[in-house]
């Protein structure tokens, strides 16, 4: 998945998983796999394969979304108030000062965890997938789905009403 994603634009990848895409590639190898269209000499043949026919339905699958009336990079924001809002805020770096409220905030609510929660957290927020934190720390990768959506249910629970 992450070779899929590698090639994926923030724009595309809110259009493209790569999950989707690595389960086409699965359909496609064990497909002609069972037909006996490959043989591998080497130990890591496959994997090679397997990367190769990720980069190929991955970069397929851009061309799609980058064609006419499709292309993610033309999609023009919501007119909504809220969207705009919402934009504007994302098109800027934040302030010193709302940058030191964030962390604040952020470093609070890290506190309020249990010490192995709380290391699950800041990895993710370091850029681990998630089958990367469970394989450091010896835990599966559903433990920290749970974790992440429980959490996801407590901050939608704290945030104020509109």
């Amino acid at each position: 998945m992450a070779v899929a994603r590698r090639r994926l634009s923030s724009k595309l990848a809110a259009r493209l998983d790569a999950e989707d895409i690595v389960q086409s590639v699965f359909r496609s190898f064990f497909g002609r796999a069972q037909q006996g269209k490959f043989v591998f000499k080497e130990a890591d043949d496959i994997w090679k394969l397997l990367v190769q026919i990720t980069i190929h339905k991955t970069l397929k699958q851009v061309d799609f979304h980058r064609r006419g009336k499709r292309d993610a990079g033309v999609e023009v924001a919501s007119s909504a108030p809220q969207g705009n809002l919402l934009l504007t805020y994302l098109a800027r770096d934040p302030t010193p000062e709302e940058a030191a409220i964030f962390m604040d905030e952020l470093e609070h609510y890290l506190q309020r965890l249990r010490p192995e929660d709380r290391q699950i957290i800041e990895m993710r927020l370091e850029g681990y997938e998630s089958l990367e934190i469970a394989a450091k720390l010896g835990i599966s990768d559903r433990k920290i789905r749970r974790l992440l959506e429980r959490m996801r249910g407590q901050a939608e629970k704290e945030q104020p009403p509109a």
